[in-house]
């Protein structure tokens, strides 16, 4: 944290100049806002003290992600990234492979990945992924990474870095969208990558510096916020995703239930080793397009919108998102921070809401 004024401000100055006055003796940390500026490095200071290493910030996840992928990614040179990825990712990738890399899409990771890593330079998983909920062992996958001489990437939008925290168990480098868990308020885009080495650090910098795409200093301003009820607010969306979860598996009209920090998750097991609770995020399955529909138009709590992580519990019909292929019913669940008994009761009412008439 930044030494503390004697008397001053709690809250940290937010501070608009984009210009600085020169320094004729080339001392001053800061000269030109595209570059750097105070609340960016101020923001930076606190997410690495929660990831464990070094962050960079961006104006948004994608941005963080396309540095990653452009800057470590040459011609002839070989990605490997999970089929199951968020899909602007593999977007991405489909880019990246028309400019001359070698995209190897894993669908199975466990079984494919020790083949898929020969010879290459990047891998790329997401996990929890979204929005399928599947969970993958970032530790060996680390150890797999490394023995073939290639770096490992984890997107950890889904459990933010109170939720997981890859560097500890082998990442080199870890890409999050802060405009979900950790912005939490549904009105900031930005995003970062954290990493331990410096080279790699230094070179993402540069990507920044030159390519225009440090976040502005209120969005960083309002982030650094936010964190201070980051450890509350992922309390209340795991407590309220593990009340749903209880309620949803014992439904006959849910099927394919997935929350990571649900024992009878496929996932569970390894959740449990790599990941602080189970986060705020579940998805499952209705008995088609029309019962869903019903159930979120029964809901008083749940907003239909395409987003996780913020103050409100959000679901939305995936099956019409692009690029993405789920069957007809499925929902993932977005839990907020209502109070976990209003929650569970909304839900159970939409569900019998949504019953078909006999």
């Amino acid at each position: 944290m930044p030494p503390q004024e004697a008397a001053g401000p709690l809250v940290p100055a937010l501070n608009l100049a984009t210009a600085y006055h020169q320094d004729l003796d080339d001392v001053a940390p800061t000269r030109y806002g595209r570059w750097e500026h105070d609340s960016a490095a101020s923001l930076e200071e606190v997410l690495g003290v929660i990831e464990g290493g070094t962050a960079v910030v961006f104006n948004s996840g994608m941005a963080a992600i396309s540095a990653v992928l452009m800057t470590f990614l040459m011609p002839g040179d070989a990605l490997v990234v999970g089929a199951d990825t968020y899909y602007e990712t593999r977007q991405i990738a489909d880019q990246l492979r028309e400019r001359g890399v070698e995209v190897r899409a894993i669908g199975d990771v466990a079984g494919q990945l020790p083949q898929a890593v020969v010879g290459a330079r990047l891998v790329l998983l997401e996990s929890p992924t979204n929005p399928l909920m599947r969970i993958h062992d970032l530790h060996e996958c680390a150890r797999l990474s490394h023995e073939a001489g290639a770096l490992f990437a984890v997107d950890n939008s889904m459990s933010s870095p109170l939720g997981q925290r890859p560097l500890s168990i082998g990442a080199d480098l870890v890409l999050t969208s802060d405009a979900k868990v950790v912005g939490g308020h549904n009105d900031i885009i930005l995003g970062h990558v954290s990493g331990r080495d410096p080279s790699l650090m230094e070179r993402l910098r540069l990507w920044r510096h030159l390519h225009g795409s440090i976040p502005s200093a209120f969005d960083c301003w309002l982030t650094r916020r936010s964190i201070g009820t980051l450890e509350l607010r992922y309390e209340r969306q795991s407590a309220n995703a593990a009340a749903l979860t209880d309620l949803l598996h014992q439904r006959p009209e849910v099927t394919h239930l997935r929350w990571p920090g649900w024992k009878l998750d496929p996932g569970h097991a390894i959740a449990a080793r790599q990941m602080t609770g189970g986060g705020g995020v579940l998805s499952f399955r209705l008995p088609g397009r029309d019962y869903l529909h019903r159930f979120l138009k029964a809901s008083s709590l749940i907003v239909p919108a395409t987003s996780y992580g913020g103050l409100q519990t959000m679901a939305n019909d995936i099956a019409t998102w692009p690029h993405i292929t789920v069957p007809p019913g499925f929902v993932r669940i977005a839990c907020g921070c209502e109070p976990t008994n209003d929650l569970v009761e909304d839900v159970r009412h939409a569900l019998d809401a949504a019953l078909p008439m006999s």
